[in-house]
């Protein structure tokens, strides 16, 4: 009997059924459906093997006709449903859930009229040794209904899918174009019978290609990977089921361990998490963190404290591990909110304390993103504005200089509060583009000379130290500077002691190569950092400018004004020039004048205006003087 090859089809998905099932796995509709898809072919397989006995047996008169006809038909007809578990499967990846919804009852609808009609039509059977094969109107409804299924997978496959990876659509078109010419070559030569093996061999191409749960399996801890976490959480907010989860954050603190210890530690961790692991599935996130996601809210807060309790104790090293908590995934809209507060939240991470999410968190998050994505906008669309505050020079009773900061508008045309987002583009890579953009505005302006008229003879530019960080950072400001052909003399950029304490070598040797060019330095905000003298004798600074808290705290005590005195005296003789900054009153201006200082910024001038309004008070001020 001609059933050798639907035998070997159905051994291959027997054993593929059974290393499924004994893998560690996630609860995903797709790998229900690819589950559904291969028992409906082994039953078809099997369907196959028994309408070929049958057909011979009755070729033989040891069978009935009718019982064969029979036996024929629901071959053809789990044939079919094949084809249509196939599709679902398939057609899955390359719609929206509602879509797909439609999709399915319109194929469904189709398929159930053409089980019909197969069950209704005649059918017909032939034998002749080893060729062996059912015909007639029965059987070319299911051709023409297979062919319709085939068809409109790898059509959607082609067309559709803008998200769906490359290597998805490709196995896709493989497995569906194999099964189209395994059909055809049985249409033509009937006593081939191949459908069914190649339905089987594409189920096997599926499962190796993109079915294999160890693709999602990390190697060090043996647990899910940040890409199925990801995978996982859009399903689950598809279906709109609620879950809690627990992210780990480990921190190895000043300890310098080496990369086989590291390890150790997070299987270790893995282990700990992993001993009961009924109703949670766990993730490594990244490096250092875990993600555990739990069906139960009691779950996540049972293992939470079995963790405070013991599990820093249980690595054998010293670390600390910060826990945030997430008891309602509905805080979030979907999985993108809930994968990006994974990062949100660990750059606030503290070790000493946990943190219990809620609504509260996800709105300070979508702020924050909110407010990334507005200095994305800005930059891409013009919406970076340079604001100028007047610096007064006291010795020439002139407003010699002007301190650049800046400033974006939302798509709406409104201000952003500054405070709002330099810190978030500085965590995002952002400060950097911003600052340039910036320094070309800058010199822009100084090209025209028009400042220069009114006794302008320097601009104060902030530099972030992420610009340092960059490909050649000096160079790129002298680019910019030849382009506009500013006089480097008439730039002078501004660091802070915080910035350059972390990374001292880097910034000493660009500032070298500015000052060489002819550019000047100033140390910002000074009072905030870290306060060190050894500052004033390794920063190539011209000018120190004290920060408007230290210039308040002048005022607040005796102490605090012989302090400052101090400091100040020290700065005069190293013939430091001083700026004091924050100065807001005629009584601050004058005492700040009787200190020392040498250059005064504040309100009391003026605050931080436009250009157009910066030039217009250069005038008025140049005018009068």
């Amino acid at each position: 009997m001609n059933i050798e090859i639907q035998s070997c089809g159905l051994l291959m998905l027997v054993i593929l059924l059974i290393i499924l099932l004994r893998e560690k796995s996630l609860d995903l509709s797709r790998r229900r459906k690819f589950i559904a898809t291969m028992v409906s072919c082994m039953v078809c397989v099997v369907m196959d093997i028994i309408s070929v006995i049958a057909i011979v047996n009755a070729s033989r008169g040891n069978f009935p006709d009718s019982a064969t006809f029979v036996i024929c038909k629901l071959y053809l007809i789990f044939l079919i449903n094949v084809g249509y578990r196939s599709f679902v499967y398939a057609a899955g990846e390359f719609f929206d859930e509602s879509t797909h919804r439609i999709v399915r009852i319109i194929y469904r609808t189709i398929v159930i009229l053409g089980m019909f009609f197969i069950a209704i039509l005649p059918i017909d059977y032939y034998c002749s040794g080893r060729v062996v094969y059912s015909h007639g109107p029965s059987t070319m409804v299911t051709y023409a209904l297979a062919f319709i299924l085939l068809v409109s997978t790898v059509l959607i496959a082609i067309t559709g899918g803008k998200s769906t990876s490359r290597r998805r659509k490709r196995v896709i078109i493989l497995w569906q174009m194999s099964w189209i010419i395994a059909a055809f070559i049985q249409f033509v030569r009937p006593e081939l019978l191949l459908v069914s093996f190649a339905a089987s061999f594409g189920i096997v191409i599926v499962y190796a290609e993109l079915e294999n749960p160890n693709e999602g399996i990390e190697r060090v801890t043996g647990q899910f990977t940040a890409n199925r976490l990801y995978t996982y959480t859009i399903e689950l907010y598809k279906r709109n089921q609620p879950f809690s989860s627990m992210h780990l954050s480990v921190d190895y603190g000043a300890g310098d361990f080496d990369l086989e210890l590291e390890t150790q530690a997070m299987r270790r961790i893995a282990y700990f998490l992993d001993r009961d692991k009924k109703g949670s599935y766990i993730f490594r996130e990244s490096d250092r963190d875990f993600v555990v996601i739990y069906k139960s809210e009691d779950k996540l807060y049972e293992d939470y404290e079995r963790a405070r309790e013991h599990l820093e104790e249980t690595v054998g090293m010293p670390v600390k591990i910060a826990y945030t908590l997430i008891p309602d995934s509905r805080i979030f809209d979907n999985a993108d909110e809930f994968m990006q507060f994974q990062h949100f939240n660990v750059r606030n991470a503290d070790t000493s304390t946990s943190v219990i999410a809620g609504k509260s968190h996800a709105e300070e998050m979508r702020e924050y993103l909110k407010t990334r994505d507005q200095i994305i906008w800005a930059l891409a669309n013009n919406g970076v504005e340079v604001y100028y505050q007047p610096i007064y020079n006291v010795k020439k009773n002139a407003f010699t200089t002007a301190e650049a900061l800046v400033r974006i508008r939302d798509n709406n045309g409104n201000l952003i509060n500054p405070g709002s987002f330099i810190t978030i583009a500085e965590e995002n890579g952002l400060i950097i583009p911003l600052g340039t953009e910036v320094f070309r505005q800058v010199c822009a302006l100084l090209a025209s000379k028009e400042p220069q008229k009114y006794g302008l003879e320097y601009m104060e530019i902030n530099l972030s130290m992420a610009q340092f960080n960059e490909n050649e950072p000096a160079g790129s400001l002298i680019r910019i500077m030849d382009e506009y052909g500013i006089d480097p003399h008439m730039i002078n950029l501004e660091i802070t002691e915080t910035a350059a304490s972390s990374t001292k070598q880097v910034v000493l040797k660009n500032m070298n190569t500015l000052i060489e060019h002819g550019v000047h330095f100033s140390l910002d905000d000074f009072g905030t950092g870290r306060s060190n003298f050894d500052y004033f004798f390794e920063m190539p600074v011209d000018v120190v400018k004290f920060d408007y808290k230290f210039t308040h705290w002048y005022f607040e005590s005796e102490r605090s004004e012989n302090i400052v005195k101090s400091i100040v005296g020290i700065m005069s003789r190293m013939d430091l020039p001083i700026v004091m900054e924050g100065i807001e009153t005629r009584e601050q201006l004058d005492a700040m004048i009787d200190l020392g200082a040498s250059f005064i910024q504040g309100f009391y001038f003026s605050k931080p205006i436009p250009e157009k309004e910066f030039m217009a008070f250069l005038r008025e001020k140049s005018g009068e003087n």
